[in-house]
């Protein structure tokens, strides 16, 4: 089963850790009943790199990149939520290499 998260439905200015650990507790939730989860940017002109952090680089702590990639993707994202998320998400392999 797929399941659309709408992050729009949240603000269209996406900026603190709070929203993210929130957010990211919904998306661990559906990717444990193994749904497919799709990332609905739509609407959404901003997100901070601490939101895309907690959202989406600490899910790089329960799995790897190639995992969340097959049970996800991203929609409707501006090139400018897509390079934030993707810095953040960046970080995150980085620092998991460090170790």
């Amino acid at each position: 089963m797929t399941r659309t998260i709408a992050f729009n439905s949240f603000s269209s200015n996406l900026g603190t850790r709070v929203l993210g650990q929130e957010i990211r507790a919904q998306i661990e939730s559906i990717l444990d009943s193994k749904d497919f989860v799709v990332f609905d940017f739509e609407g959404v002109e901003f997100v901070s790199h601490s939101f895309s952090d907690e959202c989406f680089g600490k899910i790089l702590l329960k799995l790897s990149f190639e995992e969340l990639k097959s049970k996800s993707t991203f929609v409707n994202a501006s090139d400018l939520v897509k390079k934030t998320i993707a810095l953040a998400i960046n970080d995150r392999l980085k620092a998991s290499l460090a170790y």
